[in-house]
């Protein structure tokens, strides 16, 4: 076969071959480019720490999921991550530190679901796992336990010289039963992980219907308790502590409740710690204070006999620079004795409140002012505070008169009442219902009692029908 070959002169060749150099040089440059969006368009949906896909691509992930979800009629779950107690590590250790332990913990998780689902980084020490698809819960709940188990192995640093555990908390939620819409599903996610905090930490929940109804209420208790006080919402009860021997009133304990229009009657154990986590509880506690003081010094003035009015208060008002001098100024407004009051604590707010405010408590005692520790046995502090802390009285809690029948509830009484003895304090027994629980409680030797069996919480003028029968002073 014979060869053609074509003469071209030399000036056209190197013209032809700068034309293609040059289409080559753009084309290169086109594909650079190319990359270079690629890369950045890869880049902005990891996270540059972790090497993980990010809050970007995991809606991106997520929607098409959703989708597809539709078409095939499968489901899918997301289960939502959160580092308990991250921010101690980055306190204890550093951000470089915590940075690491992210890292380490991103790498362990992605090895458990590998083939099972893809993690990403949504935020800070918030990841989030998307099964793309699942047949049985009990696959979820496998996941679940199988990242527990490998992460109940320490993590090693610095040539194994240092190990630091982690845990996590998780909550899920599955589409399209839960929803199919990707942002209440995270939504959900993240209240049922919210509640495996509140249960204990390191724990996974699945959400339900039930977990919605609850941070719905909370959120309208929220809303609403705002306005309490301006709306006159508030109003204080009052329940009388009794004298077994001579049955005379011996003290008042001012009870907080609330009625709204929305939410009806919502009980202290539900909004009270609502409006600590939210602060309102400042507001709220001084104007029980000054309603409950302004109260006891017109039934004072009016002749009706008892010894003092006791308030509950908060860890977060004894927290407050002027809670002492509020305190002060609130009795000389309303010329009460500071003997004649009792502040309320619980066990738990000891835990609570600096050495600072145990000396703010030391001082209002000082002042005359009566401290009593409220649901006293119940708390998961020492008796260390009572050495601590200048204690006027001692409440036994309503757990221990339940069952006051019982041996050993009736030791731990009787124990009480003689520890109170020796350190003289006053003791009372709330929650007594029955002429039973009575019988054994003065046998026992307790003498000041409130529950039901004698009056439940009252309104102002039930409280002044029962003090009339209480007898009065004489008023010169």
């Amino acid at each position: 076969m014979n060869k053609i070959k074509i003469n071209m002169p030399k000036k056209e060749i190197k013209l032809k071959m700068k034309m293609v150099k040059s289409i080559k040089r753009k084309l290169n440059k086109d594909i650079l480019r190319r990359k270079s969006i690629k890369l950045n368009e890869e880049l902005s949906k990891h996270d540059i720490l972790t090497g993980l896909p990010n809050s970007t691509y995991f809606f991106e992930k997520l929607n098409s999921s959703l989708e597809m979800s539709k078409v095939n009629c499968r489901k899918g779950a997301i289960i939502y991550i959160d580092v308990d107690d991250y921010k101690i590590i980055n306190y204890n250790w550093g951000y470089s530190f915590g940075d690491f332990i992210l890292k380490c913990f991103s790498e362990r998780v992605s090895r458990c679901i590998k083939g099972k689902g893809k993690l990403f980084r949504l935020n800070g020490d918030e990841f989030a796992i998307l099964i793309y698809e699942f047949k049985s819960i009990s696959e979820i709940e496998e996941i679940c336990k199988k990242i527990y188990k490998n992460l109940s192995v320490p993590f090693k640093i610095a040539d194994n010289e240092l190990e630091i555990s982690v845990s996590i908390s998780m909550g899920i939620s599955t589409f399209p039963d839960d929803s199919t819409n990707s942002d209440e599903l995270l939504e959900f996610c993240n209240l049922a992980m919210y509640k495996s905090k509140r249960t204990g930490k390191n724990n996974y929940t699945f959400f339900t219907n039930e977990i919605f109804e609850k941070y719905y209420r909370e959120t309208s208790i929220r809303s609403e308790l705002k306005n309490a006080i301006s709306k006159h919402e508030l109003n204080i009860n009052y329940q009388p502590q009794i004298d077994l021997f001579t049955n005379e009133i011996v003290g008042i304990e001012a009870l907080l409740r609330w009625s709204n229009d929305k939410l009806g009657n919502v009980s202290p154990a539900e909004f009270i710690p609502i409006a600590e986590e939210n602060g309102d509880i400042v507001q709220i506690g001084d104007w029980v204070m000054e309603k409950s003081i302004e109260q006891a010094s017109l039934w004072k003035c009016m002749g009706y006999k008892f010894n003092n009015i006791a308030v509950n208060i908060s860890p977060i008002q004894i927290k407050e620079k002027d809670f002492k001098d509020k305190l002060l100024k609130c009795c000389n407004k309303y010329n009460i004795s500071p003997n004649f009051l009792e502040i309320e604590i619980t066990e738990s707010t000891l835990l609570d409140i600096s050495e600072e405010n145990v000396e703010v408590l030391n001082e209002l005692k000082g002042m005359g002012i009566n401290v009593a520790i409220d649901d006293f046995g119940t708390g998961y502090s020492s008796l260390s505070y009572l050495i601590n802390i200048s204690v006027s009285t001692l409440k036994i809690d309503k757990t221990f008169v339940d069952h006051v029948e019982n041996y050993k509830n009736m030791v731990l009484i009787k124990n009480i009442v003689n520890l109170s003895k020796d350190l003289k304090y006053k003791v009372i027994v709330e929650g007594v219902e029955t002429r039973e629980q009575i019988e054994v409680l003065t046998d026992l030797g307790c003498k000041i009692i409130q529950g039901y069996y004698f009056s439940k919480p009252l309104t102002k003028d039930g409280m002044e029908t029962l003090l009339d029968g209480n007898g009065k002073n004489n008023i010169q």
